[in-house]
């Protein structure tokens, strides 16, 4: 089955909202303009240099990556309410302007700002982490995320404290490494069977409490600036309502 896309075009909301609070959960997209097909092995060693240098710098917590030849896919933890932006800016300007001297290329690099969706730590964060290690897989670049050399998966094998950040539900999938790693490859094999989910366009993804609560929190109106869509397992996702109007308290 192909990759379930749960919103609308890209251009449905010309400046996509940013929705986060100090220790939120985000998996990040970034795509080259155009879509082009722009990074090669040089460019995912620079993109991974930056991206650790934005993890010290902004004290993200990074629990899995996954460097593609057109678009990034991160997922990290934020320390501070403004840190999401400040992060992202950085990163994605950092490495523009350095692609670009590297290569002799002109003009934007993004598609874009990049796109985020807050994800809820106990009910999707494996999830998450296993869709961002399936991308190179389910993109028929190799057969297993351990032969992807520009992910996380590795780092998430070795437990590189380097590479990654762990988080406490990872941790207590067993008493060693190896026991979670095993444990981790049972739940991406799981989330393998399963239709992929883009989260590309989605604001909030977890259980109806949580997207509940995230509702309120930043004044969405369901039908009017959102919609929510059912996922399996009580899960939902909400993201953007075509021809909505913007919520408010969002930057």
């Amino acid at each position: 089955m192909g990759e379930m896309v749960l919103y609308c075009k890209e251009d449905t909301l010309s400046r996509p909202p940013r929705f986060s609070y100090a220790r939120a959960l985000h998996h990040v997209t970034l795509r080259c303009n155009n879509r082009e097909f722009l990074f090669t092995d040089p460019s995912f060693q620079l993109f991974h240099e930056i991206l650790q240098e934005g993890r010290a710098k902004f004290g993200l917590s990074l629990y899995n990556y996954c460097l593609m030849t057109n678009h990034v896919h991160l997922l990290f933890e934020v320390s501070h309410e403004d840190t999401l932006s400040k992060a992202m800016h950085w990163i994605g300007n950092t490495f523009s302007r350095r692609f670009n001297k590297d290569t002799g290329r002109g003009g934007h690099l993004w598609e874009g700002r990049f796109r985020s969706a807050i994800v809820e730590h106990a009910s999707y964060l494996f999830r998450c982490m296993a869709y961002i290690d399936l991308n190179p897989v389910r993109a028929r670049m190799v057969s297993a995320p351990a032969n992807y050399s520009w992910s996380g998966h590795r780092a998430l094998k070795e437990e590189d404290r380097r590479e990654l950040d762990f988080h406490r539900l990872y941790i207590q999938l067993g008493d060693d490494a190896a026991t979670r790693y095993a444990r981790y490859m049972e739940l991406l094999s799981e989330e393998a069977a399963r239709p992929a989910v883009s989260l590309a366009r989605a604001h909030f993804v977890g259980t109806q409490r949580f997207v509940g609560r995230m509702i309120r929190r930043f004044g969405l109106e369901i039908g009017r600036t959102a919609e929510r869509k059912e996922l399996e397992c009580g899960l939902v996702c909400v993201g953007p309502k075509v021809g909505g109007q913007p919520p408010r308290n969002a930057d």
